[in-house]
């Protein structure tokens, strides 16, 4: 191995230097994702046990993914949802990849098989590298977005694994380092599905950097490169477990050709964002039908890029190798296995940018020879070392720049969700606009982008028709959500797989749906979503209360007292529908069950001014005016402005004996309510006996 001085400078400035690009990325928010998987997880409150890492939650970013999910239960236990931890382990997980990539690269061009100009300058070449990946804002992502870290974890152990297979080879006893490597596979394994390709990749290493040919290299490490394939067996176990399947995959809803046309577009992009890194997007939106004429310019980029990486392996090979990697690590998530719900990621050129760093680097050394060359007029080794210094302090210093504006651009989600929007406008961008808008406060505006988002995405329904149910809009409310439900059950051509309606959305669609019928007093409508839940969950508490409601304000007494006790089987202590029951059975003459509801109403909910009032009302039924009195009392505090309540108790006072307090509180019933005509009649025939009346809900 060609010797080199040790500079430990340039690792701290590695460290430094990323260190300063994401300072400001530590107080972004959780978004996107990080909700379902962190905020939402309850796999992450407690140290996660092994029931909870085989089986997460599924078609979540962790799905699958236990190491991650165990990262992200050490980042609660140590300080809850506070953002700065779960930054700086993504930071410090960047930075390892770094220093990883830099150590790779030094001794793979220390190895004898390199010219002895490129093995001088082998530490530089990697120090530079290293130092542009790690402030590139292509990788800002796996920093910013907190569940991103799938990524950089299994790029850790991606990288770990080749290391240390390089090491096993420069060594007399191999076996540590061999151990190492397949440890780190099975932890990748365990990280994320792209770690598949690890082994692939070390086979071709040893071929092209240490081995003669594939005979020599199996001859010589057989046994560990059958102990790597075998790590292929847990992603087998992983992926038959189909953690996210709903999303990833030939079940997921897009076929492989679609997803395959889409790559071609996105595998471009993708490139030029590595030269020019600028309008980065945290989510790309679905595959899309395209015709082939759209995406011929693009497959001819790609299909010549992969035609010189394929030439380079037979013509040149160690230059070809980063080509091979490039297509190697980024071919999991692009290329033929669908992700139906994300066409593109940023994040997926975590590992293959390496290899565009590392190449630009290796061809700007190239291109600096030549050029001293091509003048006859070598430069002084100092006046190298300005230039070079100077050349990577510029780029370097440009890409921290746009990292750091990258960041501040995730600090909000409103903010982040408007980016979105702004550079790949889809139904789905508008449709994350307008959620957060909502979360923000912003009504108006969640409205206006969730409109523009209901035409492509179907689930934008649902959340318009809850903004504007809540805004008291309660037709348009009901169009939007009717429009939702109706989308369940619909073949893929009509409804992707995954807008699908689930289960529990239709019936929170449908409950939203009866409450805005109700709003509008169209009580067979609200009935009809009743039955339309219960179809679904006999025993869901809401619909059981609606079908209650409806049938109370149809006046079918003897069918809504039914409806309501079913009710109360799952909802025991609402004093709201117990005192409805209590109506009900009043109207249907069970004075005495009657009066139990009310009581019973009243011990659920001693606060609730209305079961007092109706309690009152049937104590005075019953010829209970002492206990009439307490509760129009208490009924008449709980509601001021009540005229029933005052009436009430006006009458109650006056069976008492009371009768100038009855005479006030009878004309403060006809202050609030002058319409009130029992009260008045009872002002009229104060004197008189056997008062009585119905008790009112």
């Amino acid at each position: 191995m060609y010797p080199h001085s040790s500079r430990p400078w340039r690792p701290a400035l590695i460290v430094i230097a990323a260190a300063v690009t994401y300072w400001n990325s530590l107080p972004i928010p959780f978004v996107l994702d990080d909700l379902a998987s962190i905020v939402d997880n309850p796999h992450i409150r407690h140290w996660p046990t092994l029931a909870d890492l085989i089986s997460p939650l599924k078609n979540t970013a962790v799905a699958g993914r236990p190491v991650v999910e165990l990262s992200l239960g050490i980042n609660y236990a140590l300080g809850g949802l506070d953002v700065r931890g779960y930054h700086l382990w993504n930071l410090a997980v960047h930075v390892t990849c770094a220093l990883l990539l830099a150590g790779l690269v030094r001794r793979t061009l220390e190895l004898p098989a390199l010219p002895a100009g490129i093995r001088r300058r082998s530490a530089d070449i990697a120090f530079a590298a290293a130092l542009i990946w790690v402030v590139h804002p292509l990788n800002s992502e796996v920093i910013d977005y907190v569940v991103q870290r799938t990524e950089s974890t299994m790029a850790l152990f991606y990288l770990l694994a080749v290391y240390a297979a390089l090491r096993a080879a420069s060594v007399r006893r191999p076996i540590r380092w061999q151990a190492t490597a397949v440890t780190a596979c099975v932890m990748g394994m365990l990280s994320k599905e792209s770690m598949v390709t690890a082994p692939l990749v070390i086979v071709l290493y040893d071929r092209i950097f240490l081995f003669e040919s594939l005979r020599r290299a199996f001859a010589a490490r057989g046994r560990f490169y059958l102990a790597l394939l075998s790590t292929w067996l847990i992603f087998a176990a992983l992926a038959l477990s189909a953690p996210r399947a709903g999303v990833v995959g030939l079940s997921s809803g897009v076929s492989p050709w679609t997803y395959l046309m889409n790559q071609a577009l996105i595998i471009v992009h993708y490139l030029g964002l590595a030269v020019w890194p600028r309008a980065l997007v945290a989510f790309y939106g679905w595959p899309e039908p395209l015709a082939l004429t759209a995406v011929l310019p693009y497959a001819a980029v790609v299909l010549g890029v992969l035609i010189l990486t394929l030439a380079g392996l037979f013509t040149r090979p160690k230059l070809g190798f980063l080509g091979a990697w490039l297509f190697v690590t980024l071919a999991p998530a692009s290329s033929v296995v669908p992700v139906s719900t994300e066409v593109g990621a940023e994040r997926r050129m975590y590992l293959p940018l390496m290899a565009v760093v590392v190449l630009a680097v290796v061809v700007a050394v190239w291109l600096w020879d030549a050029l001293a060359v091509r003048l006859r007029r070598p430069p002084s080794v100092v006046r190298s070392r300005i230039a070079a210094t100077a050349a990577l302090g510029f780029v370097t210093t440009a890409l921290a720049t746009a990292t750091w504006l990258r960041n501040s651009e995730y600090s909000t989600s409103v903010s982040l969700a408007r980016t979105i929007v702004e550079r790949r406008p889809t139904s789905i961008a508008h449709h994350i606009l307008g959620q957060e808008l909502a979360l923000a406060g912003d009504h108006d505006g969640a409205i206006a982008e969730l409109r523009q988002a209901v035409e492509g995405d179907s689930k934008a329904r649902m959340m318009l028709g809850i903004e504007l149910f809540t805004r008291g809009q309660w037709a348009n409310a009901i169009e939007q959500l009717d429009a939702f439900v109706r989308t369940a059950g619909l073949p893929y051509r009509l409804v992707p797989h995954w807008l699908e309606p689930s289960r529990a959305e239709v019936i929170d669609a449908r409950t939203a749906i009866g409450r805005a019928s109700a709003q509008l007093a169209r009580w067979p409508d609200m009935l009809e979503q009743s039955r339309q839940i219960l179809a679904l969950n006999p025993s869901h508490a809401d619909a059981l209360g609606m079908r209650g409601d409806a049938l109370f304000a149809q006046g079918k007494w003897s069918e809504a007292a039914a409806a309501y006790r079913q009710y109360l089987t799952v909802r025991p202590n609402d004093a709201d529908a117990i005192t409805r029951l209590g109506v009900t059975l009043m109207a249907t003459n069970q004075t005495a069950d009657a009066l139990a509801s009310f009581r019973r109403a009243v011990d659920a909910n001693p606060q609730n001014g209305e079961a007092r009032r109706n309690l009152a009302a049937a104590l005075l039924d019953t010829n209970d005016p002492a206990g009439a009195l307490v509760h129009a009392n208490a009924a008449v505090t709980l509601r001021p402005g009540d005229s029933v309540a005052h009436e009430l108790f006006g009458r109650a006072l006056a069976l008492q004996g009371r009768l100038s307090e009855a005479i006030d509180e009878l004309q403060q019933a006809l202050r609030l309510d002058p319409a009130n005509a029992d009260a008045r009649a009872d002002l009229a025939r104060l004197s008189s006996s056997g008062l009585s009346r119905r008790p009112k809900s």
